[in-house]
């Protein structure tokens, strides 16, 4: 790790005090980052005067950049990749701000830069280390995800890793330690799609272009559950970026008889969780799958 430098990115909107305890846990780490830096989705609740108040900002070690708008977590990431990657960071810690890293568990990561450009924490919930908080993929001979392969006990990610590691596989944005040059052969995340599915599209455009991922067992991060579909617009986002990254990424990711069905299981899982019948919202839905089939990004027209 001799003259390697590392940034940690904070993403943050309106959860200061969740904000505040992410941002103890990185500053305690066994292995420290270089720079923090805190990209703040213009949030409203007061974030920044608390953050000053406490003294976070005397820090040399903190950079805070506040946004003009809230540009959800992909535009957040966005904007935390491109200035820690203009910045000249050998490595850039990527995480939002409800979750948090156990103490050593940057230097669990870095255990592993000789075998990845990727590297995953095993992400579990805050009070149960048992429960893995998303879903850990699996895959066929074809290098395919399996049908409802996901694996959500930490036991069962020990059992199919070998020495400490499981290939080929991060939950992306929840503590991944990225380094630099992934940035340069594949870009940044993709603004445009604002929340949800964000994470899986920059996984699977890494994947095709065969980077190298793996999540490490030892490194812990901890994050709870947060439901896709709680608000109109959340929900919005959640189903048409499902479809903009099954048009984009289906045929390499899905068996063909999966790929078929797919788009009918999205929609029953789904349709039981919609936040809204009325005839507007539903028309909206609507125009952003079909788009999103596309490969076209259209905006919630309610944001806007």
């Amino acid at each position: 790790m001799l003259n390697k430098k590392i940034a940690a990115i904070i993403v943050t909107y309106n959860r200061k005090k969740l904000l505040i305890q992410c941002l103890d846990t990185v500053l305690s780490q066994t292995s420290k980052p270089d720079k923090i830096i805190i990209i703040d989705n213009a949030s409203t609740d007061g974030t920044s005067d608390i953050l000053q108040e406490k003294g976070y900002l005397d820090k040399p070690i903190v950079k805070y950049v506040h946004l003009k708008e809230n540009t959800g977590g992909a535009g957040g990431f966005y904007q935390g990749m491109k200035i820690g990657h203009n910045d000249g960071y050998d490595y850039l810690w990527l995480m939002d701000d409800d979750g948090y890293p156990e103490q050593d568990c940057l230097e669990k990561l870095l255990l592993g830069k000789e075998k990845f450009d990727i590297i995953g924490p095993s992400v579990v919930l805050p009070n149960d280390s048992s429960s893995l908080t998303w879903g850990v993929r699996s895959f066929n001979s074809s290098g395919q995800f399996k049908p409802r392969g996901l694996i959500y006990r930490y036991s069962q990610l020990v059992e199919i890793s070998h020495n400490g590691w499981y290939d080929g596989f991060a939950n992306f944005f929840n503590g991944i330690l990225l380094k630099k040059e992934v940035m340069d052969k594949v870009g940044y995340i993709l603004p445009e799609l604002f929340c949800w599915g964000d994470d899986l599209e920059y996984f699977l455009r890494c994947k095709s272009s065969q980077i190298k991922i793996g999540t490490s067992t030892q490194a812990i991060y901890r994050h709870p559950y947060n439901s896709p579909s709680t608000t109109k617009l959340r929900y919005y986002y959640v189903l048409r970026n499902l479809f903009y990254n099954y048009s984009k990424y289906g045929k390499t990711i899905y068996p063909k008889y999966w790929r078929l069905l797919y788009p009918i299981y999205i929609l029953i899982k789904y349709i039981r969780q919609i936040p809204s019948l009325s005839p507007r919202y539903i028309w909206t839905l609507f125009q952003g799958i079909y788009k999103a089939s596309q490969k076209l990004l259209v905006p919630f027209p309610l944001y806007k």
